[in-house]
């Protein structure tokens, strides 16, 4: 195992604390915990992604991810219907409702973010943000 394994699991634990439920002033999505806003992304980004596409994508089970559309939907922020091509198929849009809290929360968190990195030179920026995105699709790859 390479030496800085270890240091680096740990270093994304300390991200995901800030960056989960915690969030940067205690919270993370108003109502919403991590995998539920994860979700909620997830459907608005697919636009009519069924359930189980959002559990394969978040890996979770169907039912897992059930659970979590339930949730969603009982706070107003998507709606099943049956896919027109498939009537077998629960498609999951994004409500109104949830589409303003994705865009007023991702403002909140990536301008909170600016704010945190504001000191750092533009190159900086870049390579922190190649350098997660290598990390991301390495941990994505089967």
């Amino acid at each position: 195992m390479n030496k800085n394994i270890p240091e680096i699991y740990q270093l994304l634990q300390e991200i995901s604390w800030h960056f989960g439920n915690h969030g940067f002033d205690g919270e993370c999505c108003e109502d919403l915990s991590l995998i539920e806003f994860m979700a909620l992304k997830m459907a608005y980004d697919n636009n009519d992604f069924s359930i189980q596409e959002i559990g394969n994508a978040l890996k979770l089970t169907k039912s897992g991810a059930s659970r979590i559309i339930d949730r969603l939907e009982n706070k107003g922020y998507v709606n099943r219907k049956r896919s027109p091509v498939d009537g077998r198929v629960c498609c999951i849009p994004v409500d109104v409702k949830g589409a303003e809290l994705l865009t007023r929360m991702l403002e909140k968190n990536t301008g909170d973010l600016d704010t945190k990195l504001k000191d750092l030179e533009p190159e900086m920026i870049n390579q922190i943000k190649d350098t997660l995105q290598v990390l991301v699709e390495a941990i994505q790859q089967k």
